[in-house]
């Protein structure tokens, strides 16, 4: 006889807790799952996996098993992040758990004689604007239509 105000559904407990509340519907279901500060992980748990999938999508947490409590968890793979007053305040797992150890630079270089003039410097002519335009878009093709070749 779990209610929505009771300590096991308004705190996070980090604990073996399964708390079950009776609702009416679906849409009462994710209603009182969002209804909280709090957005580490929820389970969906439902005969029908494409429901529980669909319901999962609404949740407003950071990870969601279907028919399962943990298995998040134990995939490195996976990004894990609370959302809202969940977390500690930064992603782990996955490509974002290893992005935060990296620092991302961006450097250029001319790759055509033309850069290495004004010519593609701000403010730029008509003329200029639709060189450049067309060198971007050959060096963004590929196979024939690079070499001005539809195919």
């Amino acid at each position: 006889d779990v209610t929505p105000d009771m300590t096991c559904m308004t705190e996070e407990t980090f604990g073996p807790t399964l708390p079950v509340v009776k609702v009416t519907d679906e849409e009462e279901a994710i209603r009182l799952a969002n209804d909280s500060r709090y957005g580490l992980s929820a389970s969906v748990w439902t005969k029908d996996t494409a429901r529980g999938e669909r319901i999962a999508r609404r949740l407003d947490c950071g990870a969601v098993n279907v028919n399962d409590a943990m298995t998040n968890v134990f995939c490195p793979t996976l990004p894990m992040a609370g959302w809202k007053d969940s977390g500690i305040g930064f992603r782990s797992g996955g490509a974002a758990g290893l992005i935060k150890f990296c620092r991302q630079q961006a450097i250029t270089a001319p790759r055509l004689p033309t850069q290495r003039s004004e010519m593609l410097w701000y403010s730029a002519s008509k003329k200029q604007g639709r060189f450049a335009l067309a060198a971007m878009r050959a060096f963004a093709a590929q196979g024939k239509r690079r070499f001005g070749r539809k195919g």
